[in-house]
């Protein structure tokens, strides 16, 4: 006889295992974390096969929530993880003056928007710069920036510019 998971312990067990997935359980030496032997109670091997399998026996709609606030917490200001990759086509587009198109994550949708940005100032945590999408100056944290494409635009920073604005 095989027993089906209450809707409630799918949206539990897919919550958990996606977080853990993600890299997202903070402190992976707390007792609910781990058995008795002092061991994770999983591993990644099959991990995504089980995911898959949760994932069609979820509504949709609650699925969708779920992967959302996932990237919501993955993005949120308290993770300031960055990803080096993005960073150095940050710095290369910001030394050559060349507009990027960026991937942004946005919080309120929990989904990532494409913006043409040219970056004027640039930190290791927040980047000030005009946005194409907006055609006004935006300060982007380098940790929700997903993805950076580098364009043939060149463009150059106004003689007025000053980063204590924003």
């Amino acid at each position: 006889m095989t027993q089906k998971f209450t809707n409630h312990e799918l949206k539990r067990i897919y919550q958990i295992l996606k977080a853990f997935n993600e890299d997202l359980i903070v402190n992976p030496s707390e007792d609910w974390e781990l058995d008795y032997y002092d061991e994770p109670i999983a591993d990644r091997r099959g991990l995504n096969t089980i995911l898959r399998k949760i994932e069609g026996l979820l509504p949709k709609k609650e699925l969708e929530e779920i992967k959302k606030n996932i990237l919501r917490r993955r993005y949120d200001s308290f993770n300031s993880q960055i990803d080096e990759n993005v960073y150095s086509k940050i710095e290369k587009a910001f030394n050559e003056r060349k507009t990027v198109e960026i991937g942004y994550f946005d919080m309120s949708s929990a989904e990532v928007r494409k913006r043409e940005i040219d970056v004027y100032h640039k930190t290791r945590k927040y980047i000030i710069a005009y946005c194409h999408l907006r055609k006004a100056m935006r300060k982007f944290r380098v940790s929700r920036v997903v993805s950076v494409k580098l364009t043939d635009k060149i463009y150059s920073i106004p003689d007025n510019f000053d980063k204590n604005d924003y």
